[in-house]
C-alpha cells in the first residue's frame, strides 16, 4: 500500500508526533476530526441563535414564543406588520452576527476554537444568502414568508433570490481566501473545507429528523428543512471552484490532537436539542 503523502501545515509545530492521540492516526484524520466537529456545533448554536432572535423580535412586540431549535411559534400570532418584523429578525441577525465575526473573530483562540468561529461567521452570513435564494421557490423559509405576507410581485422575489445566489457565490470565494490561511496545499483544503461538509452534513440531517419527529410539519415543509440541512453548508466545496485564485500568507493553526472538550460540547448540544424538539419546544414569556 502507498504511503499516504504527507500533510503540509501553516504550523510546522504541528507535525509531531500527537500527544494522546492513537499512531493509527495521523494529522489529516486530527484536522478532520476537528473541523467536522466545530461544523456540526457551528450548525446547532448557529440555528439556536437564529431562532432566538426571531422569540426576540416577538418579545418585544409583546407578543409570546414558543422556540425550538428549527422553529419559533407565537401566541398570538400577531398582525402582518409584526409577523414581517419576527420573520425578518432572524435571518437580518445571522447576516449580522456572520459579518461580525469574520470581521473581529479571525483570530480568537487555535486550533478548533478557531475552527468553530470560523464556520459560525459563514454559518450566519449563509443563513441569510440562504433564504433569499429559496424565496422565490417557497414560502416556507422566513424571506419567502415575508414576501407572501407583503404580496410581493414576482420581479422582487426573483430579484431576492438572484441577491441570495450572488451572496452564495461571494461567501465560497470568502471561503476560500479563509481556507487559505491555514492549508499549503490541496490535501489540506479537503480536511479543513471538504470532509467536513461531506461528513458534518449527514449527521445534522439525523440530528434534525430526530428533533422534526415530535412535530406534526406538512411533508412540503419537512423536505423543504431536510434540503436547507443538506445545501447549509455548501459553500464549503464550492470554495474549490476559487482555490486557485485566491492567495493568502500562512498561519498557525495550532491543530495537534482531538479536541474532546469540543466533541463533549458538541454531544451535549446535540441532546439539548432533541429533547427541546421532544418537549414541545420552550415558552419564554
Amino acid at each position: 500500500m502507498a504511503a499516504e503523502p504527507p500533510v503540509r501545515l501553516a504550523d510546522p509545530m504541528a507535525a509531531p508526533a500527537l500527544s494522546g492521540v492513537s499512531s493509527s492516526w495521523t494529522l489529516r484524520h486530527v484536522l478532520t476530526a476537528n473541523a467536522t466537529i466545530s461544523f456540526v456545533l457551528a450548525s446547532m448554536i448557529n440555528s439556536l441563535l437564529h431562532e432566538s432572535a426571531h422569540a426576540a423580535a416577538g418579545i418585544v412586540q409583546e407578543l409570546t414564543p414558543t422556540i425550538s431549535p428549527f422553529s419559533v411559534e407565537f401566541a398570538p400570532e400577531g398582525t402582518t406588520s409584526q409577523q414581517v418584523v419576527t420573520a425578518a429578525a432572524g435571518p437580518l441577525f445571522s447576516l449580522v452576527m456572520g459579518l461580525v465575526l469574520m470581521a473581529v473573530a479571525r483570530t480568537w483562540g487555535r486550533g478548533i476554537v478557531r475552527l468553530f468561529w470560523m464556520w459560525l461567521s459563514f454559518m450566519g452570513v449563509m443563513n441569510f444568502a440562504g433564504y433569499c435564494f429559496v424565496a422565490p421557490f417557497a414560502h416556507a423559509g422566513d424571506t419567502g414568508q415575508i414576501l407572501a405576507l407583503l404580496d410581493a410581485p414576482l420581479v422582487i422575489s426573483v430579484l431576492v433570490g438572484l441577491v441570495g445566489a450572488a451572496g452564495i457565490i461571494w461567501l465560497a470565494r470568502r471561503f476560500a481566501v479563509e481556507v487559505k490561511r491555514y492549508a499549503s496545499d490541496l490535501t489540506v483544503e479537503r480536511q479543513l473545507a471538504f470532509y467536513p461538509w461531506l461528513l458534518g452534513t449527514p449527521i445534522i440531517l439525523v440530528l434534525g429528523a430526530l428533533e422534526l419527529a415530535t412535530f406534526d410539519i406538512p411533508v412540503a415543509s419537512l423536505i423543504l428543512i431536510l434540503m436547507y440541512d443538506v445545501a447549509f453548508g455548501i459553500f464549503a466545496p464550492m470554495q474549490f471552484n476559487f482555490r486557485t485564485r485566491v492567495h493568502n500568507t500562512l498561519e498557525p493553526l495550532g491543530v495537534t490532537r482531538v479536541s474532546v472538550t469540543g466533541l463533549a460540547v458538541t454531544v451535549a448540544v446535540s441532546v439539548l436539542s432533541v429533547v427541546l424538539a421532544a418537549a414541545g419546544g420552550l415558552t419564554l414569556g
